[in-house]
């Protein structure tokens, strides 16, 4: 069973041409996926508006793409929500429509509300930026009101800059805070496969973060591709699954509703 439950399409704000769910359905089923989820972008940010995002319209694409594929491919309908702790607004939007998964990440911080990906790193102490991170990423996951944690490991990908290579070494003790909320809360952890095709070449978050999760009594894992156009559905998966294998983990968790279902791989 291959699952990509992180892809984004045409109304992900940042998604690439050639992202029409349906191509994403079809280049799915040519990859060999059993399952996915559409996860389009809606961050709320700290001090600025939402970011659009047309979910009837994607849900309306969904519904089309299930009656026409669904002999061959499960899709499921879900979100990824930015800074969900910041927003009143985000428990009307999650009421107002039907999700399998809905993933929380972290992208913006306070209090300019730049992407992680765009701020200076070069000009930036990066070890007080880390703390700062998982600062606000406690808040959001004592929050909760979402399924999965959305890349843990996504200043990694981004912050690497001249004479510094980022790491989660010696950030043990924030990790292990996360790591025993999402599991007080029964939200799962994501391996995302984006890593593999940066500076890192390797799916995140780190093993011994994997295996801190697994240690401590965490079950369930979600694993996504978090590709932005049809050629890139599914990208990096096997990798993904051999990462949670190398861990000590054999099933993945797949939300239906908003319920957990446990599968072997």
């Amino acid at each position: 069973m291959l699952a990509d439950l992180h892809m984004h399409s045409e109304y992900s704000e940042d998604a690439k041409p050639d992202a029409s769910v349906a191509s994403i359905c079809r280049a799915s089923i040519q990859r060999g996926l059993d399952i996915i989820a559409l996860t389009d972008h809606k961050d709320f940010h700290y001090n600025k508006h939402p970011m659009p995002l047309d979910i009837e319209a994607q849900q309306r694409d969904i519904r089309r793409c299930r009656a026409e594929y669904g002999g061959q491919l499960t899709v499921l309908y879900g979100v990824e929500l930015g800074e969900i702790h910041v927003s009143p607004e985000a428990p009307d939007f999650l009421a107002a429509y039907q999700f399998d998964e809905v993933i929380g990440s972290l992208h913006t911080m306070p209090p300019d509300d730049i992407d992680i990906y765009f701020l200076p790193y070069g000009r930036m102490d990066c070890e007080a930026f880390l703390h700062t991170y998982f600062d606000e990423l406690l808040k959001m996951v004592r929050h909760g009101g979402f399924d999965v944690l959305g890349h843990i490991d996504y200043p990694l990908r981004v912050m690497k800059k001249a004479g510094y290579e980022p790491t989660f070494v010696g950030y043990e003790a924030r990790i292990e805070q996360v790591l025993r909320e999402i599991i007080d809360r029964e939200i799962a952890l994501e391996i995302n496969a984006a890593g593999l095709f940066g500076w890192q070449k390797q799916a995140g978050p780190p093993r011994f973060v994997l295996e801190m999760y697994r240690n401590l009594g965490g079950t369930m894992l979600s694993i996504g591709s978090d590709s932005h156009c049809a050629p890139d559905a599914g990208r990096g998966i096997g990798q993904c699954f051999a990462h949670a294998r190398a861990a000590g983990f054999t099933e993945l968790t797949v939300f239906r509703g908003r319920k957990p279902e446990q599968v072997s791989f």
